[in-house]
């Protein structure tokens, strides 16, 4: 039992392509299936008089906006999708099985319903095609009410529905079903819905829903025409690693082999990770968000999954202190990091030549309250006239820590610009370009005067082999 997703953006060649022609053959008989499952559901209002009997193009009002309909509108195009299942149910197994699927999701009926597919790289036990599974949606008018109808390619028959809505963000959807020949309680919930994030999973109750184990866990990322993840970071941290001596590259290697994909497929988006070359025992590196409750469950998600609790032992022995941690939203819309190139493939030879520079500037009171502008007029121009290529301007995100099992620096109100050159030597030019100005050091003078604690902070960051923020 589970959700529905989907494949890709056609519903013929791409798929003729991946599967074989028997299995395709059995998948259209399942959608054959279930079209006219949706028709009879769609036909029993119909019969009992609910409706006109003259088809009418669909409406949109304060009140089907506001009635539930469009709970799902998110749900709608191409997704890919990492999936953490539980091997075992019911007997307090904590050994779970991680697989990928994709998904397309179209509307239905005006908006009044939606369909998916799903199409996996796991097989069940001792069946030899990928399982298939798709999902009908079809939403209540009169009770507000969404029903979930699954259905898989393992029997090609719909299940009974989960039944039930969204409140504050988050949807919960209940039903009856079986397990190894027991009834059980069934519970689909949606939530860290965003326009390229979501998280559905699946909980069992043999107790009449006194207690939940939950058994599967879907993490939506939406992605391009390409098959790359969308990202919307609203919020980022950066994120400073004092490590042991001699540590700095067993942590790079196993973070670039095993938490840079699980990391994004919960919801983040890892931006770049740097070492920092004024400190052999220095990882720098920063990832970002949607927006701070996206942040908490994605955060929830990967350090409460399978892959932090296989790998945190030999993280964590590289490390002597990793709260060192700044949490930042974009000073403007337009002043957030633009996404680079595609993030280099593992095993990848070691061609990053640039180096990013990080200036922090601290400050007695939120930059909003009059240092940005200082900033902007002052400060940037002659960043620019140095040399520095400026690609983000951040300052404090002032919410609480969505996450405390992660401290953060909460309550340190900072400026921090990002600047990308070529290499090293053009760095250099730029500082000693930056020394010899008047202007620059006037600036800064004033500042130290006006709100800025010291001179601002610049760190020398070399991009890591996989770093998406390079050159």
């Amino acid at each position: 039992m589970g959700i529905g997703n989907a494949t890709g953006r056609t519903a013929g060649n791409l798929r003729q392509n991946r599967l074989g022609t028997g299995t395709v053959d059995r998948y259209r008989r399942l959608l054959l299936q279930l079209a006219a499952s949706a028709q009879a559901l769609v036909m029993l209002p119909l019969r009992a008089g609910t409706r006109s009997a003259t088809p009418t193009a669909p409406a949109m009002n304060a009140g089907h906006a506001a009635d539930g309909r469009h709970d799902f509108d998110f749900l709608h195009g191409q997704w890919q999708i990492r999936n953490e299942r539980l091997k075992q149910r019911l007997v307090g197994s904590t050994e779970w099985e991680i697989f990928g699927a994709s998904q397309w999701c179209q509307p239905l009926l005006g908006g009044l319903g939606n369909v998916d597919d799903f199409v996996s790289d796991w097989h069940r036990p001792g069946v030899g095609e990928r399982f298939i599974g798709m999902t009908l949606r079809l939403f209540s008018p009169e009770s507000r009410q969404w029903s979930i109808y699954w259905a898989g390619n393992h029997d090609g028959r719909l299940e009974s529905p989960m039944v039930g809505h969204f409140d504050n963000g988050t949807g919960t959807f209940h039903g009856h079903g079986e397990h190894e020949g027991q009834p059980v309680q069934v519970r689909f919930r949606w939530s860290q819905v965003s326009a390229n994030t979501a998280h559905w999973q699946q909980a069992f109750s043999q107790d009449q829903g006194e207690t939940w184990e939950t058994n599967w866990h879907m993490w939506f990322r939406r992605s391009d025409e390409a098959g790359r993840l969308l990202h919307d970071d609203g919020v980022i941290e950066l994120r400073q690693y004092t490590l042991r001596p001699g540590r700095r590259d067993d942590l790079v290697e196993l973070f670039e082999r095993e938490f840079i994909e699980p990391q994004e497929a919960v919801g983040m988006h890892v931006i770049g990770q740097f070492r920092d070359l004024d400190d052999d025992n220095r990882f720098v590196w920063m990832r970002g968000f949607a927006d701070m409750p996206v942040r908490a469950e994605a955060l929830s998600g990967f350090y409460g999954g399978p892959t932090w609790a296989r790998h945190r032992d030999e993280a964590n022995a590289t490390m002597i202190d990793s709260d060192d941690v700044l949490l930042l939203r974009p000073l403007r819309t337009d002043s957030a990091i633009a996404r680079s190139g595609p993030r280099p493939a593992q095993g990848a030879a070691d061609a990053a030549k640039g180096l990013v520079e990080a200036g922090i500037c601290y400050l007695d009171e939120a930059a909003d309250s009059g240092f940005a502008q200082r900033f902007e007029q002052q400060l940037a121009p002659r960043l620019l006239a140095a040399g520095a290529e400026l690609i983000g301007v951040y300052v404090t995100e002032s919410a609480p820590n969505t996450f405390p099992r992660l401290p953060v620096r909460e309550g340190e109100q900072v400026l921090v610009w990002f600047a990308r050159f070529a290499d090293v030597d053009a760095h250099h030019r730029y500082e000693s370009a930056l020394l010899a100005d008047g202007l620059w050091n006037t600036a800064v003078a004033q500042a130290l005067l006006d709100g800025l604690r010291q001179p601002p902070q610049r760190l020398r960051l070399a991009p890591t082999p996989r770093s998406e923020l390079r050159i």
